[in-house]
């Protein structure tokens, strides 16, 4: 029976499929099966930092432990940051304090710069001051003489230094006073040092000031929240990042470890990273640290690697150091900083953290259980979805009439028109 409709024009009993929408949708099952392992293939490079940490960075989790552990990844490719020894709290300075910070710097010559540097920064960090400056009284003096210096300000000067002598007479409290003048002092000192850094040029004298400097407090860099910058920009606008933080990433193609000369850090040795850029500039990045995980020692210093680890570096943009390469005389960008990402080494354990991984095989595993309940699934509803259609199918019958009683009904109403027509014409 066949009742036709604006809608459909098809009978309301089972048809028969025809040959080509058969196909049609063998084929739309087969894309959906396509699209469903390209969508399992995606989230497999996903779980790769590798894959986005050109755009986003690498995705870091937070662990404790202890400052001498160098940060190590959970699984392979996965990154891990180590909270290590706290940066300390950072103090706004006033213009004022910065510009007599300034006159005291332009007075002191170059060895007492480094001694105050030295001094200012265990002051601030909680550390005992090993050595006093020769210049507190000369600064003291020029505290009390400056006209320009009012009385509240000549107080907060006479405390920040008088505290630095403190530290070497007799234990104090860890209360810090004239913490802002510490901080413009320094800032004032950190910006003479890095303006004796020659760019453009090999390694001189004048630029370990602010080297040591910087590797000394390599271990208090920020792991996170430091803008990524590529090769070009640090080699093409160096005066937009010189003496800032900036993160890079690439992947270690050389691993030397240097002796450090005799400095007042008393920093014994470091690690010259040849870093191969993540961006894709066939430019080389040079990254100083101060230690580094067991996969980057293990890579040989005296040749060049193309499948080393993929690591991230932390640092302050030093100078571009000249260097001799294949094509003659070059430049490379030089960050002094620390590593918080690099992959772990196969022999060594991951350390314990808050966040689990899935392993691979816990991955397929997830995944077929998966396949397997949507299948389930699907066959349950199928079954349903049958039995319902027979159920109704059932219905229909039970309250349709027999087709012979319908039959005898016509006869019966029939029968006297055959009979008169019978007789109107015998």
């Amino acid at each position: 029976m066949r009742i036709p409709s604006q809608f459909n024009d098809d009978n309301l009993y089972r048809r028969r499929i025809p040959r080509g929408e058969s196909a049609r949708t063998f084929r739309r099952l087969i894309r959906l099966v396509i699209g469903l392992t390209l969508v399992v293939v995606v989230m497999r490079q996903a779980a790769q930092p590798a894959v986005y940490r050109t755009f986003f960075g690498p995705v870091t989790t937070e662990a404790g432990g202890a400052a001498a552990k160098l940060p190590s990844a959970v699984s392979n490719g996965s990154a891990l940051v180590e909270n290590g020894p706290q940066e300390p709290r950072q103090v706004k300075h006033s213009p004022k304090d910065r510009q007599f910070a300034n006159q005291v710097v332009e007075q002191l010559p170059r060895e007492e710069q480094i001694i105050w540097m030295v001094a200012l920064s265990r002051s601030l960090h909680g550390l005992k001051v090993e050595k006093i400056p020769d210049s507190i009284d000369t600064i003291v003096q020029t505290i009390t003489s400056d006209p320009t210096v009012d009385l509240t300000q000549r107080e907060a000067w006479q405390q920040a230094i008088g505290d630095i002598a403190g530290n070497l007479v007799s234990s104090k409290t860890g209360k810090y006073s004239g913490l802002e003048q510490k901080h413009a002092f320094l800032a004032a000192l950190d910006n003479a040092a890095a303006s004796r850094v020659i760019d453009g040029s090999v390694w001189r004298s004048a630029d370990f000031d602010r080297f040591y400097r910087c590797l000394d407090e390599a271990s208090q860099m920020p792991h996170s929240g430091i803008a990524a910058v590529g090769v070009l920009p640090l080699l093409q606008q160096p005066e937009v990042f010189l003496d800032q933080l900036v993160t890079v990433h690439g992947t270690v193609a050389r691993a030397e470890r240097i002796d450090a000369r005799e400095n007042p850090y008393k920093i014994d040795d470091y690690w010259q990273l040849w870093l191969k850029p993540s961006e894709g500039a066939d430019r080389p990045i040079v990254a100083i640290v101060p230690d580094a995980p067991q996969i980057v020692t293990e890579i040989d210093s005296e040749t060049t690697t193309t499948e080393g680890p993929q690591i991230t570096v932390v640092g302050r943009f030093l100078k571009r150091l000249a260097y001799q390469s294949g094509a003659g005389a070059d430049l490379t960008p030089v960050v002094v900083g620390r590593i918080t990402y690099a992959p772990f080494a196969n022999n060594e354990q991951p350390l314990e953290t808050s966040k689990k991984t899935v392993s691979t095989q816990q991955f397929w595993v997830i995944i077929s259980l998966s396949c397997l309940f949507g299948i389930i699934l699907a066959a349950i509803l199928m079954w349903r979805t049958a039995a319902t259609a027979n159920r109704s199918r059932e219905l229909r019958s039970a309250y349709r009439q027999e087709p012979d009683e319908f039959l005898k009904g016509l006869v019966e109403q029939t029968s006297p028109h055959s009979a008169g027509a019978k007789q109107e014409h015998p």
